[in-house]
């Protein structure tokens, strides 16, 4: 076990270099997009539609991929690994047939749909916005396909490809945006169908070298699909009550000026820069051996894996965290305000990013301990948080919105996701204390230290240096550099 968990922590480094080259692209194709297009009502239906039209196939490609790798690890313990590949390619036809009637469905509802999830879409706004649903719809089947080749690979400790497959996703959108942009948000959305095709070039090869061959099966009374889909249906509920939370923010912006969906999506990007580049990578790799572990019944071995994990996380986000907070405007300005980003756009995005900023650290540990219950087959607890948040961030958004605009919907989704992460620490330490504040105090202490110390170096150099790119570059190096030469 010790060589598969070092050799699968390698795999780490890998994810986060592609996790980096992807979410640069990333950065730049939502650039091109915000100077391309800005933040108006074209930006806020094409957020919209392609949230409608993704939505169900991402809950469910997660949910796919969450479920089966626990469930692929017992196949090929049990029964050797030809039986897991008939397994792969029985669910492969199964989701075939699902995303197909799911797309079918979609191009019928689409205004439903829009109209549920963007309340404040009239007239032009709201045909523009079914419009574009309806093209966008073959991403469906695109990602559901996916999600079974990534299962696939991370149950071989394959994490390249999946990883790989985000840099020729974006590589795809940023050679529309610079060559053929004269189409609009409609070609915006065909980009994203070629995008996520690309990505099959990439998974399903990396599969074929990991043994992987195309064979006909199709048989919906597999005893492992009737276990899947077991473990599955409470990991897709907590997944879709995750996911009503982006609905919740975005229909309630929806009611709010021009643009307000757009603010949100971008101060969203950024703090999706810091969860993907590092904290998914770690999250990622570690769940096939948490799950590992736990079947092996290696219990002291479990605790070490999972407070390794949540360290490194901490490590990483209370730099982040301070860093946004601190510095939201500059660094908005310096990824965003160009052509038809103009400054309102960086203040109300800085505004949504500062409160983003605050729930960073949660959003974080959501991701590792959602995976640590999933991998311990726990998916019921996760569930139950999962959807008195989603309650409390309801609530919240639609208070705090009236009078703080998009800043209260980033505030409300940050209080809520933190209660959330305090309740799943309860839950796990009531199994295994994994952590202990009392214990544990001395860490807790030099860690307030260390990030009080931080947050005045970079106040105050950014002070001195001025708001520039030379100034906000020192300050965040210096910040960062204090920190890890504090530990």
């Amino acid at each position: 076990m010790g060589s598969i968990r070092d050799k699968a922590i390698k795999s780490v480094w890998t994810i986060i270099i592609f996790g980096i080259v992807s979410k640069i692209l990333g950065f730049i194709k939502e650039i091109l997009i915000a100077s391309k297009i800005g933040c108006c009502f074209r930006t806020d239906a094409y957020f919209i539609a392609f949230t409608g039209a993704t939505l169900l196939a991402e809950i469910l490609g997660e949910g796919i991929s969450t479920s089966m790798v626990p469930v692929l690890l017992k196949i090929e313990t049990k029964e050797g690994k030809e039986k897991k590949i008939g397994y792969v390619n029985n669910l492969l036809h199964i989701i075939m047939l699902t995303s197909l009637i799911l797309m079918i469905l979609g191009w019928f509802l689409s205004p439903i749909i829009i109209r549920i999830m963007a309340k404040g879409f009239r007239g032009e706004e709201f045909h523009l916005a079914v419009k574009l649903m309806r093209v966008g719809l073959p991403i469906i089947s695109l990602i559901m396909i996916r999600s079974v080749f990534v299962a696939y690979l991370q149950s071989n400790h394959g994490f390249k490809a999946g990883a790989k497959s985000w840099v020729y996703y974006n590589i795809v959108y940023i050679i529309y945006l610079v060559l053929f942009n004269q189409y609009g948000t409609y070609g915006l959305m065909v980009a994203g169908i070629l995008a996520s095709l690309s990505q099959l070039f990439s998974v399903i090869p990396a599969s074929k070298n990991m043994g992987y061959r195309y064979e006909k099966k199709l048989d919906i009374k597999d005893v492992y699909l009737k276990e899947m889909l077991i473990v599955m249906l409470p990991i897709l509920l907590a997944l879709s009550i995750n996911r009503i939370n982006i609905i919740v923010d975005k229909t309630v912006a929806s009611s709010l000026s021009a643009g307000s969906i757009s603010w949100l999506n971008y101060a969203n990007d950024i703090i999706q820069l810091v969860l993907g580049i590092f904290v998914t990578a770690i999250v990622t790799v570690l769940f096939p051996i948490i799950s590992q572990e736990y079947h092996g019944e290696d219990v002291e071995s479990l605790k070490n894996t999972m407070k390794k994990g949540m360290g490194w996380i901490l490590n990483i986000i209370v730099p982040a965290t301070l860093i946004l907070v601190l510095l939201s405007e500059p660094i908005v300005r310096l990824f965003f305000q160009r052509g038809a980003f103009g400054p309102e756009a960086t203040h109300m995005t800085a505004k949504a990013l500062t409160y983003y900023a605050l729930g960073l650290g949660s959003m974080a540990f959501v991701l590792i301990l959602t995976k640590i219950h999933y991998a311990m087959h726990d998916s019921l607890t996760p569930t139950i948080h999962a959807i008195l948040g989603v309650i409390i961030n309801i609530i919240l958004s639609i208070v705090l919105s009236e009078y703080m605009g998009t800043a209260g919907i980033a505030l409300a989704t940050s209080i809520s996701t933190t209660l959330v992460t305090i309740l799943l620490i309860t839950g796990l330490n009531n199994k295994m204390k994994v952590i202990d504040i009392h214990k544990n105090w001395k860490s807790l202490i030099k860690f307030i230290l260390r990030a009080i110390i931080m947050a005045i170096a970079v106040w105050v150099s950014f002070n001195l240096l001025g708001d520039n790119f030379l100034g906000l570059i020192i300050s965040i190096v210096l910040g960062i550099g204090i920190y890890v030469g504090m530990d």
